[in-house]
């Protein structure tokens, strides 16, 4: 998430403000930060409040016609696009932090802490009833366990990100980070048919076990999410090379006509008649819609940057891009526990048609983009305050949840 891993890049010290790139603006300490990738977040969580909207109120009916399968495709970008920049931000921050992240100083810790503060909330989010006197009552409850296990989106980023970063620790060079990362890619992705097909619930831990496949439970199972990650990290060892020497046009180029290569493979070798041994899905397991997926996170990344560069993009949506944690959780809550919630939801309804639908999304959407600039301002003035907030949310999280 962009306040958990900043995207900056600091092989090199950075050229004086008139000499700068349009892509990037100066961070104090010298090192740029690459907007676009801000960008590609922001309006991964617009397009993603939309999708969670549609998925709480429109009803069956409405999800058959071609619109919706339409509509489908195009929200079905949102978690890949979010992972990879999720993967890119993290190399752009190692690129910074490089030798003190091998030998462990403080701010390898600090990149933990954040990872365990994602953590933190990505579980705290799947509690039964928020009570730990519930989970005493009903310890032998297999659906209470497998509901507060449950692999989403934020479980799926941190365990990803802690491979990415096993992988630097690992091998210790910038040039076999990309080698690793672009393998174990290709891994994941040939791997999934098989793994899905695998019941892992009793030979591992549950909690374990649902990080491999979805066991009917997890939406966001490694495999495959996490290639887009390790794709954003790939490809971010590429940038970084073209960054040093002012050729991210260039990069931006091959991105491009990399992501339509992607997408018509996926497409023309679809029709060949073999399949990979196990569960076969194409959207669901195939190595062919990761291509076409990932195809189409690098076209929407490489015209982001060209909106970036031509400075009309919006600046509300690079911040909610920052604030991506904060944007997150909160419109989850506004839509499941507030407006279909208990109180509001028998008397609002709980089905809406497409027009409702899009104006509630429009509404959640302007209320978490100002949202974001209000926390990002509040952040960049009261630095040590925020600091204290959110360790007091943490400690009271904990507090409720023990005594409760």
């Amino acid at each position: 998430m962009s306040e958990k891993n900043p995207s900056s890049h600091g092989a090199s010290e950075a050229p004086p403000r008139a000499q700068m790139p349009e892509s990037r603006i100066a961070l104090s300490g010298g090192a740029p930060r690459y907007r676009f990738i801000d960008l590609l977040r922001g309006f991964a969580l617009v397009v993603m409040i939309e999708t969670h909207v549609l998925n709480a109120y429109l009803p069956p009916a409405l999800k058959n016609s071609r619109f919706f399968i339409f509509l489908a495709f195009i929200n079905g970008l949102v978690a890949p696009a979010f992972l990879f920049a999720t993967g890119f931000s993290l190399v752009l921050q190692s690129n910074l932090q490089w030798d003190n992240w091998l030998r462990f100083r403080s701010p390898f810790w600090r990149q933990m802490r954040r990872l365990g503060f994602i953590a933190l909330v990505a579980y705290f989010s799947h509690l039964y009833g928020f009570r730990l006197s519930r989970y005493r009552m009903n310890w032998g409850n297999g659906a209470m366990w497998a509901s507060t296990l449950q692999v989403d989106i934020l479980q799926c980023i941190v365990a990803s990100l802690l491979v990415v970063l096993a992988l630097i620790l690992i091998l210790r060079k910038r040039n076999l980070l990309f080698w690793g990362s672009g393998l174990l890619t290709l891994l994941i992705a040939f791997a999934t048919p098989w793994i899905w097909a695998q019941d892992f619930r009793g030979k591992l831990p549950l909690s374990l076990a649902l990080f491999l496949n979805p066991q009917g439970i997890s939406l966001f199972p490694l495999f495959p999410w996490m290639c887009f990650v390790l794709a954003g990290s790939c490809a971010c060892c590429i940038f970084i090379k073209y960054a040093d020497t002012q050729k991210i046009l260039q990069y931006m180029r091959t991105m491009a006509w990399m992501g339509i290569v992607l997408i018509a493979a996926g497409y023309l070798l679809r029709n060949v008649p073999a399949a990979l041994p196990g569960y076969v899905d194409f959207f669901r397991t195939s190595p062919l819609y990761v291509m076409i997926r990932l195809g189409c996170v690098l076209l929407i990344f490489a015209l982001l940057f060209k909106l970036e560069s031509t400075r009309w993009a919006p600046r509300i949506i690079e911040l909610a891009g920052r604030e991506s944690l904060l944007v997150y959780g909160v419109h989850l809550f506004l839509i499941f526990g507030v407006l279909r919630g208990s109180v509001l939801g028998p008397t609002l309804g709980r089905q809406a048609g497409y027009a409702i639908c899009f104006f509630v999304s429009a509404a959640i959407i302007v209320l978490m983009l100002y949202l974001a600039k209000w926390w990002h301002a509040l952040k960049k003035e009261y630095p040590s305050h925020v600091r204290r907030s959110q360790a007091a949310i943490v400690i009271i999280m904990i507090a409720v949840f023990l005594l409760s």
